[in-house]
């Protein structure tokens, strides 16, 4: 395990690895917009102490977890302080990518936020991410039942069926 600054990291060609971007979209477009500044700035002093999973390839760096980090590397507008903090890096190889990573880490943010964003409009996007082959491997189901949603981010059903959904699609 290596350790990197945030300064380093925006020296360097950082990417959302292929697999994942759909998920760091849902991320970028539908949770962290909704977040007031205290809770970004939470999720922002988070990213740091988080173990941050890289697969290196040809100049560039493919991140895979710690969505809010890759915000954190690309954004311009950080002060020396944050640019001095360390992030805990690990590389691997593209054969030992998992896919759970990623979508674990964003459906504990959907759980931490679940009262602040749009739960069905993200269920739905999920829903046509995950296919059938991610979905046995993740649930051991063909489907990604609503049901399985709200016991992930710890909801009930009443309570996903009484959202208001603001997202069109």
């Amino acid at each position: 395990m290596k350790s990197l600054s945030i300064a380093k990291l925006q020296t360097l060609n950082v990417l959302v690895y292929p697999e994942i971007i759909s998920l760091f979209d849902i991320y970028t477009c539908h949770i962290r917009p909704f977040l007031n500044s205290q809770a970004i700035e939470l999720e922002q002093s988070n990213a740091c102490p988080k173990l941050t999973y890289f697969i290196k390839e040809e100049k560039k760096w493919f991140l895979l977890n710690n969505l809010e980090l890759f915000h954190i590397a690309k954004s311009p507008y950080i002060d020396f302080d944050v640019l001095k903090k360390e992030v805990a890096v690990k590389y691997i190889s593209k054969n030992q990518f998992n896919f759970d990573i990623s979508f674990y880490e964003l459906i504990d943010l959907i759980a931490k936020y679940n009262k602040e964003i749009d739960i069905k409009l993200i269920y739905t996007q999920l829903n046509e991410i995950l296919d059938q082959e991610i979905n046995q491997k993740l649930f051991g189901k063909n489907i990604f039942a609503i049901t399985t949603f709200c016991q992930l981010i710890k909801i009930n059903e009443q309570t996903y069926y009484k959202r208001p959904s603001e997202g069109v699609l």
